[in-house]
């Protein structure tokens, strides 16, 4: 595969936000509205439902590696019902697999953030959801890839390390404009910082998959 997956990119820089970028990425899939644009405004939805709902639950419960274990056990109970209910509404096996990696990712940030709120809490949660988005990302850039022929290939490949500078540039920027002088910062300022690669991730895997999933609908 082309090195221009970066597998362990994420470990490279500070994770930072962007909350522009996002409304960027949900204007650009409703301008194309499908099944993918529903999928991830229900996916915010959720997460800002719970995000809300942790600030009124008191004391945080640090998430151990155990805890974290059972809190992946728990989604993986509920993975038979939610394949059930996508089934019966006649998805396809594509969307149906789509939609099942990106909910155990958004459960286990809903989850974490219930259990621990606090701020070292929900940079904990954004930065493990932020590496299975990044293993999703190179999940589909590899689907999408095979589904291509050598020529076109070539425009993905290139496309795809043009995404890449602009990730890094973003970064920069992001992290410029969080500096005191600019910010006044603040502890907040780290999560914000957190969230923009994470959306950038996310973004990006979702624009992936609307891609490959284009490209299974031809018979």
């Amino acid at each position: 595969m082309p090195d221009v997956l970066v597998k362990n990119s994420i470990h490279q820089y500070k994770l930072p936000y962007c909350w522009t970028l996002f409304q960027l990425c949900i204007y650009r899939l409703k301008s194309k509205p499908n099944v993918v644009m529903k999928l991830f405004l229900s996916i915010a939805g959720l997460f800002m439902q719970i995000n809300a709902f942790s600030q009124a639950v008191k004391d945080p419960i640090e998430v151990t590696i155990d805890l974290h274990k059972k809190l992946v056990q728990e989604i993986d109970y509920e993975l038979p019902i939610r394949k059930q209910k996508l089934q019966s509404k006649g998805n396809n096996m594509v969307f149906i697999e789509f939609s099942v990696d990106t909910f155990k990712v958004e459960r286990l940030i809903a989850k974490w953030i219930e259990l621990d709120y606090s701020d070292i809490g929900m940079r904990s949660a954004i930065s493990e959801a932020t590496k299975l988005y990044d293993n999703l990302l190179n999940k589909y850039y590899k689907k999408l890839l095979f589904q291509l022929n050598e020529e076109d290939k070539k425009v993905l490949i290139s496309a795809q390390k043009a995404w890449l500078s602009f990730r890094d540039n973003e970064i920069k920027l992001v992290e410029t404009i969080a500096k005191e002088k600019y910010s006044g910062g603040g502890t907040s300022r780290l999560l914000t910082e957190d969230m923009a690669y994470f959306n950038l991730l996310k973004c990006r895997t979702i624009v992936l998959f609307e891609h490959y999933y284009g490209t299974m609908q031809v018979e």
